[in-house]
Protein backbone atom coordinates (compact mmCIF):
# COMPACT_ATOMS: atom_id res chain seq x y z
CA UNK A 1 0.00 0.00 0.00
CA UNK A 2 1.32 3.43 -0.97
CA UNK A 3 1.91 5.86 1.90
CA UNK A 4 1.37 9.61 1.68
CA UNK A 5 5.13 10.12 1.80
CA UNK A 6 5.73 7.63 -1.04
CA UNK A 7 2.97 9.17 -3.15
CA UNK A 8 4.42 12.66 -2.65
CA UNK A 9 7.93 11.46 -3.50
CA UNK A 10 6.53 9.84 -6.68
CA UNK A 11 4.84 13.13 -7.64
CA UNK A 12 8.06 15.09 -7.10
CA UNK A 13 10.10 12.60 -9.11
CA UNK A 14 7.51 12.67 -11.91
CA UNK A 15 7.58 16.50 -12.08
CA UNK A 16 11.38 16.49 -12.11
CA UNK A 17 11.42 13.96 -14.97
CA UNK A 18 9.30 16.40 -17.01
CA UNK A 19 12.06 19.01 -16.61
CA UNK A 20 9.83 21.22 -14.45
CA UNK A 21 12.25 21.63 -11.51
CA UNK A 22 15.38 23.25 -13.00
CA UNK A 23 18.28 24.19 -10.71
CA UNK A 24 16.63 22.53 -7.66
CA UNK A 25 13.60 24.80 -8.21
CA UNK A 26 10.05 24.05 -7.21
CA UNK A 27 8.56 22.88 -3.94
CA UNK A 28 6.03 20.22 -3.11
CA UNK A 29 3.85 19.40 -0.13
CA UNK A 30 1.00 17.25 1.13
CA UNK A 31 -1.25 17.78 4.15
CA UNK A 32 -0.92 15.38 7.07
CA UNK A 33 -2.75 15.04 10.39
CA UNK A 34 -0.01 17.07 12.11
CA UNK A 35 0.46 19.70 9.39
CA UNK A 36 2.19 19.04 6.07
CA UNK A 37 5.19 17.32 4.49
CA UNK A 38 7.28 19.69 2.37
CA UNK A 39 10.52 19.52 0.42
CA UNK A 40 13.62 20.82 2.14
CA UNK A 41 15.39 23.77 0.56
CA UNK A 42 17.97 23.26 -2.18
CA UNK A 43 17.38 19.54 -2.77
CA UNK A 44 17.79 18.10 -6.25
CA UNK A 45 14.26 16.99 -7.15
CA UNK A 46 15.57 14.42 -9.66
CA UNK A 47 17.07 12.46 -6.72
CA UNK A 48 14.48 13.15 -4.05
CA UNK A 49 14.32 10.76 -1.09
CA UNK A 50 12.37 10.46 2.15
CA UNK A 51 14.94 12.48 4.12
CA UNK A 52 14.41 15.38 1.68
CA UNK A 53 10.95 15.90 3.21
CA UNK A 54 10.24 17.82 6.41
CA UNK A 55 7.13 17.65 8.57
CA UNK A 56 5.88 21.15 9.44
CA UNK A 57 2.90 22.40 11.40
CA UNK A 58 0.38 24.75 9.77
CA UNK A 59 2.41 27.74 10.96
CA UNK A 60 5.41 26.45 8.99
CA UNK A 61 7.45 25.34 12.03
CA UNK A 62 9.54 22.20 11.44
CA UNK A 63 8.36 19.29 13.59
CA UNK A 64 10.52 16.52 12.09
CA UNK A 65 13.41 16.26 9.65
CA UNK A 66 16.74 17.94 9.02
CA UNK A 67 17.41 21.00 6.95
CA UNK A 68 15.28 24.04 6.42
CA UNK A 69 11.97 24.09 4.59
CA UNK A 70 11.78 25.24 1.01
CA UNK A 71 11.84 29.03 0.71
CA UNK A 72 8.13 29.06 -0.14
CA UNK A 73 7.01 26.64 2.57
CA UNK A 74 5.19 29.49 4.31
CA UNK A 75 3.00 29.93 1.21
CA UNK A 76 2.11 26.22 1.36
CA UNK A 77 1.18 26.67 5.05
CA UNK A 78 -0.96 29.69 4.17
CA UNK A 79 -2.80 27.72 1.47
CA UNK A 80 -3.53 24.86 3.88
CA UNK A 81 -4.83 27.35 6.46
CA UNK A 82 -6.87 29.23 3.85
CA UNK A 83 -8.70 26.22 2.37
CA UNK A 84 -9.35 23.00 4.26
CA UNK A 85 -10.10 21.15 0.99
CA UNK A 86 -6.47 21.51 -0.19
CA UNK A 87 -4.48 18.37 0.58
CA UNK A 88 -1.59 18.88 -1.86
CA UNK A 89 0.40 21.76 -3.38
CA UNK A 90 2.81 21.17 -6.28
CA UNK A 91 4.92 24.12 -7.46
CA UNK A 92 7.03 23.99 -10.62
CA UNK A 93 9.04 26.35 -12.81
CA UNK A 94 8.35 25.90 -16.52
CA UNK A 95 9.04 28.04 -19.54
CA UNK A 96 5.36 28.30 -20.53
CA UNK A 97 4.15 29.30 -17.04
CA UNK A 98 6.97 31.80 -16.58
CA UNK A 99 6.60 33.50 -19.97
CA UNK A 100 2.79 33.56 -20.11
CA UNK A 101 2.41 34.79 -16.53
CA UNK A 102 4.53 37.80 -17.52
CA UNK A 103 2.66 38.34 -20.79
CA UNK A 104 -0.83 38.04 -19.22
CA UNK A 105 -0.54 39.42 -15.67
CA UNK A 106 -4.34 39.73 -15.38
CA UNK A 107 -4.83 36.00 -15.96
CA UNK A 108 -4.80 33.56 -18.87
CA UNK A 109 -8.10 32.90 -20.60
CA UNK A 110 -8.74 29.40 -21.92
CA UNK A 111 -11.54 28.33 -24.23
CA UNK A 112 -12.08 25.48 -26.65
CA UNK A 113 -9.40 23.15 -25.26
CA UNK A 114 -10.50 19.60 -24.53
CA UNK A 115 -7.91 19.41 -21.74
CA UNK A 116 -9.87 22.02 -19.74
CA UNK A 117 -12.01 19.08 -18.61
CA UNK A 118 -9.07 17.76 -16.58
CA UNK A 119 -9.52 20.74 -14.24
CA UNK A 120 -12.04 19.97 -11.48
CA UNK A 121 -15.53 21.32 -12.13
CA UNK A 122 -15.16 21.64 -15.91
CA UNK A 123 -17.27 19.38 -18.08
CA UNK A 124 -16.94 20.96 -21.51
CA UNK A 125 -14.35 22.47 -23.78
CA UNK A 126 -16.90 25.17 -24.68
CA UNK A 127 -16.54 27.02 -21.38
CA UNK A 128 -14.20 29.97 -20.99
CA UNK A 129 -12.11 29.72 -17.86
CA UNK A 130 -9.31 31.86 -16.46
CA UNK A 131 -6.06 30.73 -14.89
CA UNK A 132 -5.28 33.37 -12.25
CA UNK A 133 -1.93 35.17 -12.18
CA UNK A 134 -0.78 36.88 -9.00
CA UNK A 135 2.09 39.38 -8.63
CA UNK A 136 5.39 37.92 -7.46
CA UNK A 137 7.00 38.77 -4.14
CA UNK A 138 9.94 37.39 -2.17
CA UNK A 139 7.89 38.09 0.97
CA UNK A 140 5.73 34.98 1.47
CA UNK A 141 3.18 36.86 3.60
CA UNK A 142 2.70 39.41 0.84
CA UNK A 143 2.49 36.65 -1.78
CA UNK A 144 -0.09 34.83 0.37
CA UNK A 145 -2.11 38.07 0.55
CA UNK A 146 -2.07 38.34 -3.27
CA UNK A 147 -3.37 34.76 -3.46
CA UNK A 148 -5.96 35.27 -0.72
CA UNK A 149 -7.41 38.35 -2.44
CA UNK A 150 -8.13 36.27 -5.57
CA UNK A 151 -9.39 33.14 -3.82
CA UNK A 152 -10.96 30.73 -4.67
CA UNK A 153 -8.58 29.34 -7.26
CA UNK A 154 -9.75 25.71 -7.51
CA UNK A 155 -6.84 24.35 -9.58
CA UNK A 156 -4.13 26.73 -8.47
CA UNK A 157 -2.56 29.85 -9.90
CA UNK A 158 0.50 31.26 -11.63
CA UNK A 159 2.92 33.67 -9.99
CA UNK A 160 4.12 36.30 -12.46
CA UNK A 161 7.52 35.45 -13.89
CA UNK A 162 7.81 32.52 -11.51
CA UNK A 163 5.74 29.39 -12.16
CA UNK A 164 2.68 27.29 -11.37
CA UNK A 165 1.20 26.46 -7.98
CA UNK A 166 -1.24 23.60 -8.51
CA UNK A 167 -3.59 22.57 -5.70
CA UNK A 168 -5.87 19.59 -5.22
CA UNK A 169 -7.90 17.65 -2.71
CA UNK A 170 -5.45 14.76 -3.11
CA UNK A 171 -1.98 14.24 -4.54
CA UNK A 172 -3.55 12.56 -7.59
CA UNK A 173 -5.91 15.46 -8.33
CA UNK A 174 -3.11 17.98 -7.79
CA UNK A 175 -0.90 16.08 -10.26
CA UNK A 176 -3.76 16.04 -12.76
CA UNK A 177 -4.25 19.80 -12.34
CA UNK A 178 -0.53 20.48 -12.72
CA UNK A 179 -0.21 18.35 -15.84
CA UNK A 180 -3.35 19.83 -17.42
CA UNK A 181 -2.33 23.41 -16.64
CA UNK A 182 1.13 22.85 -18.08
CA UNK A 183 -0.33 21.26 -21.23
CA UNK A 184 -2.82 24.13 -21.67
CA UNK A 185 -0.11 26.74 -21.16
CA UNK A 186 2.11 25.00 -23.72
CA UNK A 187 -0.80 25.21 -26.19
CA UNK A 188 -1.33 28.93 -25.48
CA UNK A 189 2.40 29.61 -25.81
CA UNK A 190 2.45 27.81 -29.18
CA UNK A 191 -0.65 29.69 -30.38
CA UNK A 192 0.94 32.99 -29.44
CA UNK A 193 4.08 32.07 -31.37
CA UNK A 194 2.04 31.71 -34.55
CA UNK A 195 -0.33 34.65 -34.16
Amino acid sequence: MMTLQTELLDAISWAAQQGWTPATGGNFSARTGAGYLVTASGRDKTRVQADDLLLCDLDGKVLEGSGKPSAESDLHAALYRMDSTIDCVLHTHTVASTVLSRRFPEGIELSGFEMQKALAGNVTHDATIRLPVVPNSQDMQELAEHVSSGWPMPWGFLVAGHGIYAVGDSIASCRRHLEAIEFLLACVLEENRWS
